[in-house]
């Protein structure tokens, strides 16, 4: 069934001009030139007739976001759909499309039988992280550095592209504000503070204002979120939530210990 929020109609995609005009919006987003690589129409039509997933958000019959993913099986043998990309206008931020395409795609996973979804996000991006962690309820269990090497594309050209990963129980409630713990003490960009089994971690609220003021700055935090986030998992922690703090210009992580096994 489509699913509907007070913003935007979600549904799957289908056609060649559907495809296109994804790509487009692909493009627009991640503020591709012509010559960067982006996702093609005919992957996404090979992806909706072999088990992937491709949803719309559209706003009347204008496509204002769009997500795809396929599905996965890690080394221990378990069974996932990886969401390999959800993209909202610039304009349509603040909506709800984000959650009304994580929803859409939720239902079209589990119409397949598949119970669990997986995906990466730029962990310096912390508006993305408190999205997956606080408002979907997923859980960033495992961290990977510099996962496509160099960035030579879109925003962050030249820098570490290191992704926390993210798992998402498709069977559980999504979390409401009385599930919400009380905001978090302001943290100092790149350390770590105690908080009994927890361990919080500081980082600026807004990544591309911080970038734009001292790109130097930005390069050794990314460093230091590499070297600690990394540790920190291979501790055997995950990330829970990540909420901006006192200090408006602060966001802070939570990682707690992850009582599941990884692979």
């Amino acid at each position: 069934m489509p699913v509907r929020s007070p913003a935007v109609h979600v549904r799957p995609l289908s056609g060649p001009a559907e495809m296109r005009a994804a790509v487009a919006l692909y493009r627009e987003v991640f503020r591709l030139g012509e010559t960067d690589p982006a996702v093609s129409p005919r992957l996404l039509i090979s992806l909706t007739h072999n088990g992937g997933s491709v949803v719309g958000a559209f706003d009347g019959g204008d496509l204002v976001g769009f997500a795809y993913g396929f599905g996965g099986v890690d080394p221990a043998g378990r069974v996932y759909h990886y969401s390999q990309m959800a993209a909202v206008r610039d304009d349509q931020q603040g909506r709800g499309v984000g959650r009304a395409l994580k929803l859409g795609q939720r239902e079209q996973v589990l119409a397949t039988g598949v119970t669990a979804m997986r995906w990466s996000f730029d962990p310096v991006r912390t508006r993305n992280a408190h999205f997956n962690l606080d408002v979907l309820g997923a859980a960033a269990r495992w961290f990977e550095p510099n996962l496509l090497g160099v960035e030579d594309v879109g925003r962050d050209r030249g820098m570490r592209t290191d992704r926390l990963i993210v798992e998402w129980d498709l069977t559980a409630p999504l979390p409401s504000g009385r599930d919400r713990a009380p905001k978090p003490p302001p943290v100092a960009w790149g350390e770590t503070v105690r908080d009994g089994d927890a361990v919080l971690f500081g980082l600026p609220s807004d990544w591309e204002a911080h970038v734009a003021a001292d790109r130097d700055a930005s390069v050794a935090l990314r460093e230091r979120v590499a070297g600690t986030m990394g540790r920190l998992v291979a501790d055997g922690y995950a990330a829970v939530s990540c909420e901006v703090s006192a200090a408006l210009d602060t966001a802070v992580y939570r990682f707690v210990p992850d009582p599941q096994e990884k692979h």
